[in-house]
């Protein structure tokens, strides 16, 4: 029996969080959404063990996906401190693995994130095997 986590999405963009719903369902792993990083923040708050990986927009009205980051890597709590957050942006100043990771990030993908890229990270932090 696998045991899941759910995945975060915190997408300002009607589209983009509807299609990479749509693609994690195929892996019967639940999906919250938030449409911005102050909603986002309040979520991870209320359960911070619900979540196994959070895919964080970049550039939203509102708190943004740096100032979200910021504020749950300085949780002082395991999770969410710890909680994976994978940025999706189109915006190639942050489409580089060590400048993601100063601002606290476990990973960048390139918008529109394939299929395969966004199914690998749930695969990575939210499905572990037999419990």
């Amino acid at each position: 029996m696998r045991n899941t986590k759910k995945v975060l999405i915190v997408e300002d963009d009607e589209f983009t969080w509807f299609m990479m719903r749509s693609i994690i369902a195929t892996l019967d792993v639940d999906v919250d959404l938030a449409q911005d990083g102050a909603d986002g923040c309040e979520k991870i708050s209320q359960n911070p063990e619900r979540y196994g990986l959070v895919l964080m927009d970049i550039h939203m009205p509102g708190v943004g996906g740096l100032e979200a980051t910021n504020r749950i890597r300085a949780h002082p709590n395991d999770p969410p401190r710890d909680l994976p957050i994978i940025a999706v942006t189109n915006d190639t100043r942050f489409h580089d693995e060590n400048y993601i990771e100063h601002l606290g990030m476990n990973g960048y993908a390139t918008k529109p994130i394939t299929a395969g890229e966004l199914l690998g990270f749930v695969e990575s932090f939210c499905v572990s095997g037999a419990t």
